[in-house]
């Protein structure tokens, strides 16, 4: 088993590409890769941070995080940023959304298990 320091900095290494990813799909991608695409790496990379942060189990940090992602998914269902009084934030729309999607809550929990199994597989290697 590696020291949990250099554990911790492979995943600040592996959500610092992911991050880069995510900057490019938001800045150049179109169609299915920038509205699922996109929710299914994000989740990813809030994994890999979650790992990076704190000293929970895989399955812990993954459940964690799809919850998080569908909290925020279902906030939008029910037009959490005007109730909050940021309709006109961008931040806030960036954040958290403006339009409920129903395949987000897929495309969460596909993120989730594959940054959980993809996690899973590295570390029964090492």
């Amino acid at each position: 088993m590696r020291p949990l320091g250099r554990q911790r900095a492979a995943y600040l290494m592996v959500a610092s590409a992911l991050f880069l990813v995510l900057t490019a799909i938001a800045l150049w991608a179109t169609g299915i890769v920038r509205t699922h695409g996109g929710d299914l790496l994000v989740v990813a990379w809030l994994y890999a941070l979650g790992r990076a942060a704190f000293l929970m189990s895989p399955l812990v940090t993954a459940i964690g995080v799809v919850g998080v992602a569908f909290a925020i998914e279902l906030g939008q269902a029910f037009s959490l940023i005007e109730r909050l009084g940021l309709g006109g934030s961008e931040t806030a729309a960036l954040a958290l959304g403006r339009q409920f999607d129903p395949f987000d809550l897929l495309a969460y929990a596909l993120g989730g298990a594959g940054a959980f199994a993809a996690d899973r597989l590295a570390l029964g290697r090492l």
